[in-house]
């Protein structure tokens, strides 16, 4: 921007070439160096790998697209559209890196305590005999499995009869509170509301009577089964459990049909569906038919197709009963000739927590308590939490701003939130301890009234935050330097050490000092963040490092003009270096403190792209929308005209727009070094790949593989800078574009 309004809205020759030579620095020595700023045998690997292969595939397809359209489109031309299409490329990019982020493309990440999460395709095989390992949980009589066990006595004091609404308005049966009870214990209540007290006799008493209900029908189908061992007449079929539990996800039901007493002849026995909780075509497939067992034979499986909806709903039960062919062939006992089949959702919304239950302490001088909420045992859908701040010794509006019903949304496969609760300086408080200087308050996550999740526990619920009186602003606990103020800045910034201990201070401190104490003062000049909610601090830096790239970009064409280098190789390399400083430490740091190379190298390629799509796309717009308005003027006809009237053109397209007048981007050299950066670019992600499929990281590892790697990378950098440079100054030698 500062180079097209500077020059009168005329491409420059610094802007696209410093562009790539950036590109090529970041993407390469970056890279090497933060091989070389690990550890020897320390690895790092990109976990949000979909991500990466966004920003890597938009950081080449970034340059092709200049090249395209200064080349092919429009040789040396950047019209309005071009300019248009190249800028909003930016929020594209933004929009697919968003989607990643957030696990659209089902690459979920998780957070490490989220270990009961039910995104696999059928429940664990029980641990008796009864678990065939088939994704099921089969209940043999006088025993229930794990998802229809009832509550304890504890656990109804925890709320087991709190209910959630379906949000249609309808009536619920007391099958459905039955379900809730049962969901309970397994992690899957969608909670939204506490039932009124006499609500919650009822709902035990009709919990209570389906206990009891559901116990009298697992001892007769006990007492059938043992009974069918005494027959020796007949054939009698029944269930192998009197109830089974399958995952929705399984795919299929599998029960099995045991057959007892006089087993030494064919026979068969029909079998069908009923509807219970679970509805046919939304559950479940409804099935009817017959199974033929051979002589001796004594078990056979049905098999009942199970249908995933993808949204959540309390476990749902279906029957299976069983009937009599022909008596001749064998019989059935009413008592065990159904057994329930209970659909698992696996959709839960999940349960909340705080990520630390202990007090969390922090200073009357930060600006927020900074919590983090935890979203375990369910991932899969849209929910929602809510916030809300309590009183204890702290108080609303003198001690911290309070919240009350914020509510949080969570995306799907959003595993952790941060909630922010703005604090009030206060001065010091008059407790009955003399030594305690400190007040507290309380912050819970509660239910909302549709699509919320279960709060976990009684503790990990509430976080108890403590603030302390702290009288020395310039300190936290941890000894970290707090904000300061403007006039301190100035002070920290003309003083050794930012005004620390001058005997601390080394010779090299003081000689550092005093060759920078003007770039400190520059950045004394920053306001605050803390002033206008950091409004001014973004305003003005943004503007002082507009300031500072325009004197770098005037020293490099200073220092190019003095040693004889072509303002093209002082882009790509001097500038480029220049404004890819701060990239360097930023991936350096990531890369020593993360112990993922997610934040180094996504850098490194999210930087490249908007480098080209905000940086290139936006002063084009300014300088395209300038000319249309414009048209050709006289400086424009000088600049690219004929020299003399009836002579040749400086530019060749220059008849071609001569009456419209265009934004003129000579892409000669800016083509062929972008077709250099492209291939070397190509070789080093496959080199990072390659790293990634035989070592387990893009960086790090042994020693000398690592400083090998580092080598091949900084390698890279030297043959673009080579090669472009011989480009520049031998085109004739060079393909040409």
């Amino acid at each position: 921007i500062i180079e097209i309004c500077g020059q009168g809205f005329f491409a420059g020759e610094l802007g696209p070439g410093t562009v790539v030579g950036s590109a090529a620095f970041n993407l390469y020595v970056i890279t090497g160096l933060c091989m070389l700023a690990l550890p020897p045998g320390e690895m790092r690997r990109v976990e949000g790998f979909t991500v990466y292969l966004i920003t890597a595939f938009h950081s080449l397809f970034a340059y092709l697209w200049m090249a395209i359209v200064l080349i092919w489109i429009t040789p040396d031309v950047v019209d309005f559209g071009e300019a248009v299409i190249t800028f909003l490329l930016m929020p594209w990019l933004v929009s697919w890196v968003y989607s990643a982020d957030r696990n659209w493309f089902r690459g979920a990440q998780v957070h490490p305590d989220d270990t009961d999460e039910p995104r696999r395709t059928s429940l664990p095989a029980a641990e008796n005999a009864n678990g065939d390992g088939n994704g099921e949980v089969k209940a043999t009589a006088g025993e229930l499995p794990d998802i229809e066990r009832p509550p304890s006595d504890h656990q109804q004091q925890q709320g087991f009869t709190r209910v959630t609404s379906s949000g249609s308005g309808q009536q619920h049966s007391y099958l459905h509170y039955r379900r809730i009870a049962a969901n309970v214990t397994s992690g899957a209540l969608n909670k939204n509301r506490r039932m009124s007290a006499g609500k919650e006799e009822d709902l035990k008493a009709q919990v209570q009577a389906d206990q009891e209900q559901e116990a009298n029908r697992l001892n007769a189908f006990k007492s059938a089964i043992q009974e069918s061992f005494h027959v020796t007449s007949h054939a009698v079929f029944h269930w192998e459990a009197a109830a089974y539990a399958f995952a929705e996800t399984n795919g299929e039901a599998k029960i099995t049909i045991f057959r007892s007493g006089k087993t030494d002849s064919p026979g068969r026995v029909a079998y069908r569906t009923l509807e219970g909780s679970a509805k046919e075509g939304a559950a479940f497939e409804a099935r009817t038919g017959q199974v033929m067992f051979e002589a001796n034979e004594t078990q056979k499986a049905v098999f009942i197709p199970l249908i995933h909806d993808y949204q959540w709903n309390p476990n749902l039960d279906f029957f299976v009963m069983l009937e009599p062919v022909d008596v001749t062939e064998g019989t059935v006992d009413p008592r065990s000739c159904k057994t329930k089949v209970t659909v698992i959702d696996t959709d839960k919304a999940g349960t909340f927590a705080f990520s630390k239950a202990n007090i969390q302490t922090y200073l009357s001088s930060d600006s927020h308590a900074f919590l983090l909420i935890e979203r375990r045992q369910g991932l899969e859908k849209v929910c929602y939490s809510k916030i809300t701040t309590r009183d204890q010794s702290a108080l609303q509006m003198i001690h911290y701003h309070p919240v009350d019903g914020l509510v949080l949304t969570w995306q799907p496969y959003e595993a952790s939130k941060q909630v922010k609760i703005r604090l009030c300086p206060f001065d010091e408080p008059a407790n009955d301890n003399p030594d305690d200087k400190s007040v507290r308050f309380l912050v819970d996550v509660v239910e909302v009234d549709e699509g919320g999740g279960v709060v976990d526990g009684q503790e990990a619920h509430t976080a108890d935050v403590k603030v302390v009186f702290n009288p020395n602003k310039s300190l936290d606990l941890d000894g970290d330097d707090e904000i300061p103020t403007w006039s301190e800045q100035f002070r920290q910034a003309i003083n050794v050490n930012a005004g620390g201990d001058l005997g601390d201070a080394s010779v090299v401190d003081c000689v550092m000092h005093w060759l920078s104490i003007g770039w400190k003062l520059v950045a004394a000049i920053v306001p605050p963040p803390n002033i206008w909610g950091g409004w001014a601090c973004f305003s003005v830096a943004l503007a002082l490092i507009g300031v500072v790239t325009a004197i770098i970009g005037d020293l490099a064409s200073i220092f190019g003009c003095l040693v004889g280098l072509k303002d093209t190789v002082t882009a790509f390399t001097v500038v480029a270096l220049g404004t890819s400083l701060p990239d360097t430490f930023a991936s350096v740091l990531a890369i020593r403190a993360d112990d993922t190379a997610d934040n180094a190298i996504g850098n490194v390629t999210g930087s490249n792209s908007v480098n080209v799509f905000l940086g290139l796309g936006f002063p084009w717009i300014m300088a395209t929308v300038y000319w249309w308005a414009v048209g050709p003027s006289d400086a424009w006809v000088e600049k690219y005209g004929p020299v003399f009237a009836g002579g040749p053109p400086k530019w060749e397209h220059y008849d071609k727009y001569k009456e419209s007048g265009a934004f003129v981007v000579m892409g000669g050299s800016l083509g062929f070094n972008t077709m250099i950066f492209s291939i070397l670019t190509f070789f080093a992600f496959l080199f990072l790949y390659w790293r990634r499929v035989n070592y387990g990281g893009e960086i790090g590892g042994p020693n000398m593989l690592n400083r090998l790697s580092a080598l091949y990378m900084v390698s890279l950098w030297f043959i673009y800078v080579m090669v472009s440079a011989l480009q520049a100054y031998h085109p004739d030698n060079f393909v040409s574009f």
